[in-house]
């Protein structure tokens, strides 16, 4: 899940202040900006940038979690195991019989426990893409009608993102003053991490 958020070519039409006639007709000033370095800089895009790293960190958690049980499953069966090796042949037959009866049970509850790991965490990744996009569609709400406000105060009539262009004027980049608009307007509630499921675990390693 990348942090860089609104990657499209066109990043926000400026409306032009009026309307000019055919003889007034100009060229479209066109101004420049880099929305890596606006959700890499501003308090807004730092802010929808943790709630990314938060899913991603919640993933992990899990996912350390079940590989901490497995590996206590299979030191339990291995222990079993060298118990039957060991102690075969002074054990009756009963007591093989037990012993490795224990052992095809707990072989069985593991390979469960693996199965459903792996679709817990097929539904855990399907929820933090839900997330993620809910995030960057919030994050492009918030940030386009500052671009607007930039553009229309330059008067610009397009902007468009650096990364389309070969070459840049510094004086028609408005990425500093939208990074600045974003960290005076006042915090929003969507900000805030939207609500989440509880994490569900993920699957162990593979065996």
């Amino acid at each position: 899940m990348k942090k860089t958020f609104l990657t499209g070519l066109l990043v926000a039409l400026a409306s032009v202040a009026g309307t000019a006639s055919a003889q007034e007709a100009r060229p479209p000033r066109v101004g420049v900006i880099d929305m890596a370095r606006v959700s890499a800089e501003s308090t807004l895009g730092k802010s929808f940038a943790a709630q990314l790293e938060k899913l991603q960190t919640d993933i992990s958690t899990a996912a350390t979690q079940k590989q901490t049980e497995l590996a206590k499953m299979d030191a339990a069966i291995k222990t079993l195991q060298d118990e039957l090796e060991k102690q075969g042949a002074v054990l009756s037959p009963e007591a093989r019989d037990k012993k490795q009866q224990d052992i095809t049970r707990k072989a069985r509850e593991r390979q469960a426990f693996l199965e459903d790991g792996q679709a817990e965490i097929n539904r855990m990744r399907e929820r933090a893409q839900q997330q993620a996009q809910a995030i960057n569609q919030d994050f492009q709400v918030k940030v386009r009608p500052l671009v607007e406000q930039v553009a229309k105060e330059r008067g610009y009539d397009l902007v468009l993102d650096s990364q389309v262009a070969y070459t840049i004027n510094k004086d028609y980049d408005i990425t500093a003053s939208v990074i600045a608009k974003a960290d005076a307007a006042p915090p929003a509630a969507a900000a805030a991490a939207p609500a989440a499921s509880k994490p569900a675990p993920v699957p162990a390693p593979k065996p």
